[in-house]
């Protein structure tokens, strides 16, 4: 009797007379095979798997000889597997392409198992040796080792590779067809009736293109700044001037055709294009001139008769005076806080955000189907670098009037809402805002709190506060002292608030008042308005 383990001895084939005692029946752990060979000569005895319940894929552990009595002698035993036993590989080529068409499914890849498929006096030769390659680096013993010490070299310099890559930004590039494309005016703008025939040029109430320059986007870049060029740097140095004034010398930044707005300096605005582009479109030296003019350094005080004449400072009568963009207000929180990170470029972060917000809007299997706030140094980069999804822009800059990049927009609205204040009192940024900025007051203002108010006050507005305002500050100072020290609770519930963990050293209830005083300071008209 010859017994089979897979785990189990249930694998059983005997011959000659049915005295073994193990297994009863006709079934796979009790097979009889036959006759005993005849006394003296050698017998080639065979077993096959599945007649004794070996099904394809079982792997051997062993198995035994029995005999009832008498000598019996034996020559060689084995298997003949199509199968690797225990992780082996295969010896033979044929017998892996014969076991791995067999198979449903395979770890093997598919250009590989395609080209096992086609039948061998028809591989052509890159079929041959991607066959070959593969079964001598991952199948065959003798190789398999060897290579596969290799090919994992390979693998990991390959991965370091795509890592790096994958760091380094993309951008497009564009390149001219070879052959230009036929383009019509098409009639009634349906594309199936094309009209005359036209080509590419600029507008005739404008210059031509200069001599010698391609007619393309390269040739249509040169154009836009070639002295002949009305436009290019008088819109250039409106949209600065009103960066800095609040309004453009031409009030329709986005518009300087005939339904745009008049300039209100036309001789100013032509004498500062000019100026622009003689000096090599030097934008530092054009913000310095306009910074350091004394029109810019005026006071931005106004009368009562001024503001009723010129309530929109069309002549320039005083200084400019206008509520920070929806970025500057957040990063000018961010700085006085000491939090604002003076790191240049690098990928756009996501700092704090309503929970949700996405998920209204998201499409099934978007990869912005949902918010994952940033942590670290992340949450205070500037503003400019935060992740912009069109659909749902970050709620406390749309607040400010930030647009919501769906279209360009040159000249932003400015609204004073509720909600502004809401956000500057209870977003969990500015909180934190406040929160870091009362530690600067306690740690950075003095001992006393005349001078830490002060100190604070200066930080945010540039200016020293007077008596009413010193007073004010002192008298709300106490009022939330007096609060916080009979709740301690509440005050660490305030201080826990925001990503940076509160400094242990400060006592709590002195910690949460200056950060409501910091709350205060941040919310103040003065504190987000340029003047």
């Amino acid at each position: 009797m010859l017994q089979f383990n897979d785990g189990g001895w249930e694998h059983r084939a005997y011959w000659g007379e049915d005295t073994i005692a193990f297994g009863q029946g006709d079934v796979p752990g009790h097979r009889r095979l036959g006759d005993l060979p005849k006394t003296g000569e050698w017998v080639r005895l065979e077993v096959e798997a599945k007649h004794v319940g070996l099904n394809a894929g079982a792997v051997l552990n062993g198995w035994a000889f029995s005999q009832f009595d008498g000598l019996c002698y034996w020559d060689h035993a084995g298997s003949v597997t199509q199968t690797p036993q225990d992780g082996g590989g295969f010896e033979s080529q044929l017998a892996w392409e014969a076991y791995d068409k067999a198979q449903s499914t395979s770890t093997v890849p598919q250009p590989v198992r395609d080209a096992i498929k086609v039948e061998a006096d028809k591989r052509n030769d890159d079929q041959k040796k991607q066959i070959r390659d593969y079964f001598l680096a991952t199948i065959y013993p003798k190789s398999r080792e060897t290579l596969g010490l290799l090919n994992k070299e390979v693998d990991d310099l390959t991965a370091q590779r795509k890592a790096t890559d994958d760091a380094i930004p993309v951008s497009l590039v564009m390149a001219d067809m070879p052959t230009e494309r036929d383009t019509f005016v098409l009639i009634r703008g349906e594309y199936n009736k094309p009209g005359d025939k036209v080509v590419r040029g600029t507008p005739k109430v404008l210059p031509p293109m200069p001599e010698g320059v391609p007619v393309n986007r390269l040739g249509l870049a040169k154009w836009l700044v070639a002295p002949s060029h009305p436009l290019m740097s008088r819109v250039t140095v409106n949209r600065f001037w009103q960066q800095l004034f609040g309004r453009g010398i031409v009030k329709t930044a986005e518009d300087f055709g005939s339904q745009g707005e008049f300039p209100a300096h036309p001789e100013l605005l032509d004498w500062m294009a000019l100026d622009f582009q003689e000096n090599g479109w030097d934008v530092k030296r054009l913000m310095k001139q306009m910074l350091m003019s004394a029109t810019y350094r005026q006071s931005s005080k106004v009368n009562a008769e001024m503001a009723e004449r010129d309530p929109e400072n069309t002549l320039l009568a005083h200084g400019p005076r206008f509520r920070m963009d929806a970025e500057l207000v957040r990063d000018n929180a961010l700085a006085v806080a000491g939090l604002l990170s003076p790191r240049i470029g690098g990928k756009s972060v996501k700092p704090y955000q309503p929970e949700g917000v996405w998920e209204a809007v998201a499409f099934v299997g978007s990869n912005t189907n949902s918010y994952k706030r940033d942590d670290g140094e992340a949450l205070y980069r500037r503003s400019m670098y935060t992740f912009w999804k069109r659909t749902s822009p970050p709620p406390s800059l749309m607040a400010f009037d930030a647009p919501s990049r769906e279209n360009c927009v040159a000249r932003r609205a400015r609204t004073n809402t509720p909600l502004q204040a809401l956000v500057l009192m209870n977003d969990e940024q500015y909180v934190e805002a406040a929160r870091q900025l009362a530690k600067r007051m306690l740690t950075e203002g003095g001992s006393q709190a005349p001078e830490r108010l002060s100190y604070g006050f200066r930080l945010v507005t540039a200016r020293e506060p007077n008596e009413h305002e010193q007073a004010v500050l002192g008298a709300q100072l106490a009022a939330q002292l007096q609060h916080f020290q009979a709740n301690l609770d509440s005050a660490k519930k305030l201080l826990a608030i925001g990503a940076v963990p509160r400094d242990e050293s400060l006592d709590p209830a002195e910690h949460a008042s200056y950060t409501l005083i910091g709350n205060l300071l941040l919310n103040l008209d003065e504190t987000m308005t340029k003047e």
